[in-house]
């Protein structure tokens, strides 16, 4: 955020690109984290800026034998139902392409707090934690510093949301959606199958 402003004509991802150059020349660095790849670049839902991105991030990494971490978001409806895989990467399927190994972090649907890690993506080794065995941990801070507590492993499918719990935790959106848009209460307990007394409970609600 405190970064100088571009010279004229100078592309900010470049830019970008070539301070973060010079500040690992400057003190060593063996390890690089980019949180998140958003930051470096718009637009990255097209191929071309995707490819032309990660081109630049393996050529630092040959460069300087870096260790490279980005972070990436995963699309804000995505179906919590689903087990996680390479398609739920935000931005063009070529960022993951390029990455030589992946992992996500899903949310568990059976216990509040608690989260768990999936290898998605392994290029030279083999695949230890996948969907039958997924890192169980919370997020604790200790010392001031957030970290992991893990707390074994499990299947992914056990904390993944059933079709109800989907279904309940998007139908109060739903609902003021369709009451903002001018829908009676009786209108919507039809077209969402649920009791009038809900739909009524959930508008005053809101």
């Amino acid at each position: 955020p405190g970064a100088d402003t571009p010279p004229d004509g100078y592309p900010y991802d470049e830019y970008v690109i070539a301070g973060i150059e010079y500040k690992i020349q400057l003190v060593g660095a063996g390890v690089l984290i980019i949180d998140n790849i958003t930051c470096l670049r718009g637009g990255i839902e097209n191929s071309a800026v995707a490819l032309a991105l990660m081109t630049k991030l393996k050529a630092l990494k040959t460069r300087y034998n870096l260790s490279i971490l980005v972070l990436a978001h995963t699309p804000k409806r995505r179906n919590p139902c689903r087990p996680l895989s390479p398609d739920d990467l935000q931005g063009s399927k070529l960022i993951i392409n390029f990455a030589d190994s992946a992992f996500a972090i899903g949310r568990s649907s059976e216990k509040k707090g608690l989260c768990y890690l999936r290898q998605i993506k392994q290029r030279s080794t083999e695949q230890v934690y996948g969907d039958d065995n997924v890192c169980l941990c919370s997020i604790k801070k200790l010392r001031g510093m957030l970290r992991f507590r893990f707390h074994g492993t499990a299947r992914e499918r056990d904390h993944l949301a059933t079709s109800a719990d989907h279904r309940r935790t998007q139908l109060p959106a739903r609902v003021i959606q369709l009451s903002a848009r001018g829908h009676s209460q009786r209108q919507i307990k039809n077209k969402l199958n649920v009791s009038l007394g809900l739909v009524n409970k959930l508008v005053r609600q809101a």
